[in-house]
C-alpha cells in the first residue's frame, strides 16, 4: 500500500489561480511539487489547477482500491471523478443521505454530462432501467440493490463510498455489508472520509493500493477554545439546558462579526430549542415557523434552527436562505455536519463535557469526531481567506478539551458494530442488526454464512461466538431458515431491509388484533417517530391527549412506547390540530409520502406469502393514513390535492360534528363538497367555528386565511376523486405491473378497487 500525507503547508488559490503541493510518506522527507492543471485531468474540470489533494491522487493513483481522508469541502468530487474516469462498467457513487445524493449528482453531471442517474428509494426508480454511465445512490439503496442483484449494480466496475467514516455511526453495519460483498466481488472501491482515527486499519481492510491522508485544508482554520463560564447568561434562567442556551446566545453575539455567517452547533436538540426560545423572547427574529413555544412574528429574521425535527419544507427553506446569505445565523445539531454542504465563515460549537467515574475518563458531547466534522463547515473557499472555529466547553478546561481532541485521532478505528459487539451485551438494537446480518450472510454464502461474517471488519473474530449461535437458533425456531434455505419471510426481510425482530413485533400486534396503524408501526422501521412530543408537551390539552393515546395502546404493552408508537398514533389521530404552533407536522412526520409507498409494497409482499389478509381498499387506506396523518375511517380526505395534515383534520372534525358519513376512498370530490355545503349554518361558518374553538382562539385573521385555503382546495379538486394519485399509481405498479403507468386514472381505480 502506498501511503502519503498531504502537508498543512500546501497552498491553493482560485483567484488568482495557483498553489503548491507538499507531501511525504509517513517516514519520508517532504516533497514539493507543482499543481496539475485541471484540463490535464479533463477539459470539463472547472478550475485552472487541481488542488493539492486532487493533484496527489491524480499523480499516484493507477488502479485498485483507494482511501482518501481529508477535511470537509476538500474537493472530493473531483477525486471521485479522477478515480472513475476511464474505468469499464457503470460507475456508482454512494452517500449517506438523500440531500447529499442529489448534491453529488449535480456535481457529477458537470463532469460526466447528463449521464447521471439517482437511486434514493423512490418507488418509480424500481421500474426504470439505468442507462446512465453514473449512478448516485444512498447507502441503503446500494445495499438493497446488491441483495436483489439489480442490473445497475451488477454492471458496476467502480464504486465510490463517500463519508465512509459513517462506519463508526449507527448505520455503519450497512456500509460493512456493502464493502464486504464488493471486496469479494473484486469491484474497485474508493473510500472518501473526513479525518478519522486509526484510518490505516480501514485502508488495510479495504485492501487499498493507495492511501492519502490530508492535513491541508482548502481554507485555513483558526481555532479558539473559550469556556462558556466566561460569558454571562443572556437572560436569567434556572434550568440547566436553559442556562447553557443563555450562555451560548451571549457567546454568539459577542463573538460574531457583523458581516459573518455563523453556524452555532449545539450538543442536543433541547438546547437548540432553548436558544431559539430565548432569542424570540429577546425580540430576535426567528425564521422557523413550527416551534415548541409561542412565537412572535418579526419583519427581519436573524437566526433559524436546523435539526431532524424541523418540517421538511421549512428545513429546505432555511438551507436556501443560509446558502444565499439571507440568514446570518444557523443553530444546528451535529446532523448538519454530516448532511448538506452549508459552509460558514465561523462555526461555534457548544461542548458539554464531564468526567465519567465508571469509565474513568472525560466524556464529550458532541463527540470529538463530531467536533472535527463540524469544524469542516468553517471557511468559504474563494470568499474568505480563513475559517474560524470557537469551541465553547462547559464542564471541561480548554487544555483538557484540546487534549481529548488530539487523543481522539490517535485511537483505534472502531466501527459501530464492532463497538457494540465488544460491549458484550446483546442490546435490542444490536439484536436487530445481527438478526438481519445473519440472513444477509446466508443469502450470499448459504449455510456457510459465517464465512461472510469473517470477512467483515467487526465480526471477523465473532463468527463462532455464542451470540451468533443464539441468533441463528432464534431464526430457525421462527421459520426464517428452513432446511438450510431462507424462507419466504426471510427473503422478504432481506429484500426490504427489515430486521426479523421488527417483523416478529408486527406479527405479535396483528395477533393481538390491535388497531391497524398500531400493527403496521414496526414495518416503518426506518422511522424513529421521536420528534413530535417536543412540540406539543407544553400544550394545555397535552395531558388529556397523551392519556387518550396511552389508553388506546394499553393492550400492546411497553413495546408500543419503546418504538414511539404513541407519538405516531398522536399524529394519526390528528391531535396535532389543536396545537397552533404546529404549522406543518415536524421532522419525520412531514415527509412520509415515500414511506407510505414503501409500506404499500411491504403489505402486498406480506399478503402474497399469507401473513396478511387485508383487502386492497384496506391497504390503500393505511397508506393514506400514514402519509396524511388521518385515522383509517377518514383517510380518503388525503385524496384532496394540497390539503395537508392540519386542514384534512379540520375537515375530519367537521364531518364528525355534523354526523356525516366519511367519504369513500375513490369517491367523487363534488359529492363530498355537496354534502359539506348542506351543513346547517354554512360550510365557511362551521369551519371558522372549529378553527376558532380548537386551534386559533381569537386570531380572526388566521381563521379567515385558513377557511379560504380549505375552500380553495376543495373547489380546485371539485372534478377529482378522493384518492392520492401517487399512492394509486404505485399500488397499480405493484399489483398490475408497468402497464399501470399508462392506464387512465378511472380505469386504474376500477381495477384496483374491483
Amino acid at each position: 500500500m502506498k501511503h502519503y500525507l498531504v502537508l498543512e503547508s500546501s497552498e491553493f488559490s482560485i483567484d488568482p489561480p495557483g498553489g503548491m503541493l507538499l507531501y511525504k510518506t509517513p517516514a519520508g522527507k517532504p516533497i514539493r511539487e507543482e499543481l496539475v492543471e485541471g484540463r490535464t485531468l479533463d477539459e470539463r474540470v472547472p478550475f485552472k489547477f487541481l488542488n493539492p489533494i486532487q493533484t496527489l491522487f491524480f499523480k499516484k493513483y493507477r488502479k485498485g482500491n483507494a482511501l482518501v481522508t481529508a477535511p470537509t469541502s476538500a474537493g472530493k468530487s473531483l477525486i471521485a471523478f479522477a478515480f472513475m474516469k476511464g474505468k469499464k462498467g457503470k460507475k456508482v457513487y454512494t452517500a449517506p443521505t438523500k440531500s447529499l445524493v442529489y448534491e453529488k449528482a449535480l456535481e457529477l453531471k458537470g463532469l460526466f454530462g447528463e449521464r447521471v442517474d439517482v437511486r434514493t428509494g423512490d418507488i418509480i426508480e424500481l421500474y426504470k432501467t439505468s442507462r446512465s454511465e453514473v449512478v448516485v445512490a444512498t447507502y441503503e439503496n446500494l445495499a438493497l440493490a446488491l441483495r436483489n442483484k439489480l442490473q445497475w449494480v451488477m454492471e458496476a466496475g467502480s464504486i465510490v463510498i463517500d463519508e465512509v467514516h459513517h462506519l463508526m455511526g449507527s448505520r455503519g453495519w450497512v456500509l460493512e455489508e456493502i464493502i464486504t460483498h464488493l471486496l469479494e466481488r473484486g469491484v474497485e472501491l474508493l473510500g472518501l472520509s473526513a479525518t478519522l482515527p486509526g484510518s490505516v486499519s480501514l485502508a488495510k481492510w479495504i485492501k487499498a493500493e493507495l492511501f492519502i491522508e490530508s492535513f491541508w485544508r482548502p481554507v485555513p482554520l483558526e481555532r479558539k477554545v473559550i469556556p462558556l463560564t466566561e460569558f454571562r447568561e443572556f437572560v436569567k434562567v434556572k434550568e440547566q439546558d436553559e442556562r447553557l442556551a443563555a450562555k451560548l446566545l451571549t457567546a454568539l453575539y459577542e463573538l460574531k462579526k457583523p458581516d459573518e455567517q455563523v453556524i452555532l452547533f449545539v450538543h442536543k436538540k433541547n438546547v437548540g430549542w432553548k436558544v431559539l426560545e430565548l432569542a424570540n423572547r429577546e425580540k430576535i427574529g426567528v425564521m422557523n415557523e413550527t416551534v415548541p413555544f409561542d412565537k412572535e412574528e418579526r419583519e427581519e429574521v436573524e437566526l433559524a434552527f436546523h435539526n431532524a425535527d424541523i418540517p421538511k419544507e421549512e428545513r429546505e427553506e432555511i438551507e436556501r436562505a443560509f446558502r444565499k446569505g439571507e440568514l446570518p445565523v444557523l443553530v444546528a445539531t451535529h446532523t448538519l455536519a454530516y448532511g448538506v454542504n452549508l459552509p460558514a465563515d465561523t462555526v461555534m460549537i457548544g461542548v458539554r463535557a464531564f468526567y465519567d467515574r465508571r469509565e474513568g475518563k472525560i466524556k464529550v458531547f458532541p463527540s470529538q469526531l463530531d467536533i472535527l466534522q463540524m469544524e469542516g463547515r468553517a471557511g468559504r473557499l474563494g470568499i474568505k481567506e480563513k475559517g474560524y472555529s470557537y469551541l465553547l466547553p462547559y464542564g471541561a478546561k480548554p487544555h483538557t478539551l484540546e487534549e481529548e481532541l488530539r487523543k481522539s485521532l490517535e485511537g483505534e478505528f472502531t466501527p459501530y458494530m464492532k463497538k457494540q459487539v465488544e460491549e458484550g451485551e446483546l442490546s435490542e438494537e444490536l439484536e436487530k442488526v445481527l438478526s438481519l446480518f445473519v440472513l444477509i450472510g446466508f443469502l450470499y454464502e448459504g449455510k456457510k454464512f459465517r464465512n461472510f461474517l469473517k470477512r467483515t471488519f467487526s465480526l471477523k473474530e465473532y463468527s463462532r461466538d455464542p451470540m451468533i449461535d443464539d441468533i441463528y437458533e432464534w431464526l430457525e425456531e421462527r421459520g426464517y431458515i428452513e432446511n438450510n434455505r431462507l424462507s419466504d419471510k426471510a427473503l422478504f426481510c432481506i429484500r426490504s431491509g427489515m430486521s426479523p425482530i421488527n417483523y416478529e413485533e408486527f406479527l405479535r400486534r396483528k395477533l393481538l388484533r390491535l388497531d391497524k396503524l398500531t400493527v403496521v408501526r414496526p414495518l416503518l422501521f426506518v422511522k424513529r417517530f421521536d420528534g413530535l412530543y417536543e412540540f406539543v408537551k407544553r400544550g394545555e390539552s397535552f395531558p388529556e391527549d397523551e392519556f387518550y393515546i396511552r389508553s388506546k395502546l394499553a393492550p400492546c404493552g411497553g413495546e408500543c412506547f419503546a418504538d414511539n408508537t404513541d407519538q405516531f398514533l398522536f399524529y394519526i389521530e390528528g391531535l396535532t390540530f389543536k396545537y397552533r404552533n404546529i404549522q406543518n407536522p415536524p421532522g419525520e412526520f412531514s415527509y412520509l409520502g415515500t414511506d407510505a409507498l414503501h409500506l404499500l409494497r411491504i403489505l402486498l409482499d406480506i399478503r402474497s406469502f399469507g401473513d396478511l389478509d387485508w383487502s386492497n381498499e384496506e391497504i390503500l387506506r393505511i397508506a393514506h393514513s400514514v402519509k396524511y396523518g388521518l385515522t383509517e375511517e377518514y383517510s380518503s380526505l388525503g385524496g384532496i390535492k394540497g390539503i395537508g395534515h392540519i386542514r384534512a383534520n379540520l375537515l375530519k372534525r367537521l364531518i364528525r360534528e355534523e354526523a356525516l358519513q366519511p367519504p369513500p376512498i375513490g369517491g367523487k370530490t363534488k359529492d363530498f363538497i355537496e354534502n359539506l355545503n348542506a351543513v346547517e349554518g354554512g360550510l365557511e361558518r362551521r369551519l371558522a367555528d372549529i378553527l376558532e374553538r380548537d386551534r386559533y382562539h381569537g386570531d380572526v385573521r388566521r381563521v379567515e386565511i385558513e377557511v379560504k385555503q380549505v375552500i380553495k382546495r376543495l373547489e380546485g379538486n371539485r372534478e377529482g376523486v378522493l384518492i392520492d394519485d401517487r399512492i394509486l399509481r404505485t399500488f397499480g405498479l405493484f399489483s398490475l405491473g408497468p402497464e399501470a403507468l399508462s392506464m387512465k386514472k378511472e380505469s386504474l381505480l376500477s381495477r384496483v378497487l374491483g
